[in-house]
């Protein structure tokens, strides 16, 4: 197996012991502790390997910032899960279905629950009682952040972010598949209001959501993470029935791809050269990937113009604008008017990241 780095290779070594629960290997002579760090947390896998690394063993920055993670990371776990139990109540007096998706599902199948780091808890709710989600939030104290094709976000200081989604994915997407998470879901025992994801239909929309990041700005090596956690440590997947589905959304091989080379890297097993070149992306990528991917991809659409690519972004076509304010499917004649709505509300809350991009833009250009 091939690595672009020592750090790279090292940090794929710890997560492999932090997920087969072993002792890590130590480190290996002429490691740049701080690329490491770096690495790690543009992949955002700190917390796993920090389940395993001795800061003793540690230089003494990086055993300082490590010890420090730690003690953030486990108040920002503990408030994030006492905000989420009050939210849930407040959602079964309002009689509001709702269902947690991706990572604070996930975690629960880590040898630790603080080994799965995530920025957001994700809300999949029943979407017709939007108004009385979006009351319950402000008096709780959140902001409303963003409202996007098939989510609201919604932030409260220092820490909590939540993202309620309406739909798993949206309509004018290049990749958008249509299955139902509700179909075999469970409800909560205690709580009629709450339902659990049926385990191998998260597995289909864990996969979903990887090829989506990975066709488009990328995504990094914590997908590959779920995967296996998901294969070895959570309720056992129907594979047949999850391998039919995705092939007939179209992703199967990429899926099967996926998932064998999450084996071969956290079971030792031989990378073959497409696998050793997906792997190679992943690493090179942010959890996330790169959005120059993106920003290229889509400026190529104008070709190469700026002005027009602006002009798109600034002023989206109908449907994108339907589907982020849905009171236009019944009004569209007030489309000028969310164009403003719109145009106030990115300048006011995310106008840091539309400089970002500008950046990348002229980047791009040059």
């Amino acid at each position: 197996m091939q690595y672009s780095s020592l750090e790279s290779e090292y940090l794929m070594a710890l997560l492999k012991s932090a997920l087969k629960k072993e002792s890590p290997l130590p480190a290996p002579d002429g490691l740049d502790w701080e690329g490491l760090v770096s690495i790690s947390k543009k992949q955002q896998v700190y917390s796993i390997i920090a389940a395993v690394l001795d800061s003793s063993n540690l230089p003494g920055k990086q055993a300082q910032e490590l010890e420090v993670y730690v003690k953030n990371e486990l108040l920002r776990l503990l408030s994030m899960k006492n905000e989420l139990e009050e939210l849930e109540r407040e959602l079964q007096k309002k009689q509001i279905k709702f269902m947690l998706l991706k990572g604070s599902v996930i975690r629960n199948y880590y040898p630790q629950q603080k080994m799965r780091q995530m920025s957001d808890i994700d809300i999949l709710y029943d979407y017709s009682k939007r108004d009385t989600l979006l009351k319950i939030m402000k008096s709780r104290g959140f902001r409303l952040t963003a409202s996007c094709e098939n989510s609201d976000d919604f932030f409260k200081k220092p820490f909590y972010t939540f993202e309620w989604h309406r739909e798993l994915f949206f309509e004018e997407a290049e990749f958008c598949p249509h299955f139902d998470l509700w179909k075999n879901a469970k409800a909560d025992s205690q709580n009629p209001y709450k339902y659990y994801v049926e385990e191998t239909e998260h597995f289909i929309y864990t996969i979903c959501h990887m090829y989506k990041h990975y066709a488009t700005d990328g995504c990094g090596v914590r997908f590959l993470c779920d995967i296996y956690v998901l294969l070895n440590y959570g309720e056992k997947v129907d594979w047949d029935r999850a391998v039919a589905e995705l092939d007939k959304i179209g992703i199967k091989d990429f899926a099967l791809d996926a998932i064998s080379l999450a084996n071969a890297v956290f079971d030792g097993g031989e990378l073959t050269e497409n696998q050793q070149k997906m792997l190679d992306f992943l690493l090179s990528s942010g959890v996330y990937g790169n959005h120059i991917v993106d920003y290229s991809k889509k400026l190529s659409e104008f070709n190469g113009s700026k002005i027009r690519y602006l002009f798109r972004r600034i002023f989206p076509n109908r449907k994108k604008m339907t589907a982020d304010y849905r009171q236009l499917e019944k009004r569209p004649y007030l489309l000028p008017v969310y164009y403003i709505i719109r145009l106030f509300t990115k300048v006011k809350y995310n106008s840091k990241e539309a400089g970002i991009e500008l950046n990348e833009i002229r980047k791009i250009n040059k």
